[in-house]
């Protein structure tokens, strides 16, 4: 990385809260790496095109009629695995 600028930011207490969990986790090295993290995820291309409205409304659909059938993933679970996928999305970006 080229030369850096010191940024000072307010944000609510829970996701300094999160924030500061991710780094002593071992996610991150520092605060600043997780922030840059999730700045370059947000304004980076992960190359995937956007869907339409059509075929997210069918997603959608699909999905409330799983949950209407009884299938459920736990939220737990869910979060879990949501965690992997985004940190490996950060990786991928960071080359880490």
């Amino acid at each position: 990385m080229g030369t850096t600028e010191r940024l000072v930011v307010d944000l609510p207490a829970e996701l300094v809260d999160g924030l500061r969990d991710s780094v002593r986790a071992g996610d991150f090295a520092s605060e600043s790496e997780a922030v840059e993290a999730v700045l370059r995820v947000f304004y980076g291309s992960d190359g995937a095109e956007e869907p339409d409205i059509e075929t997210l409304r069918a997603f959608v659909a699909e999905r409330i009629a799983e949950a209407d059938a009884g299938r459920f993933v736990d939220t737990d679970e869910m979060f879990a695995r949501l965690r992997t996928r985004y940190l490996a999305k950060v990786a991928e970006r960071t080359g880490g």
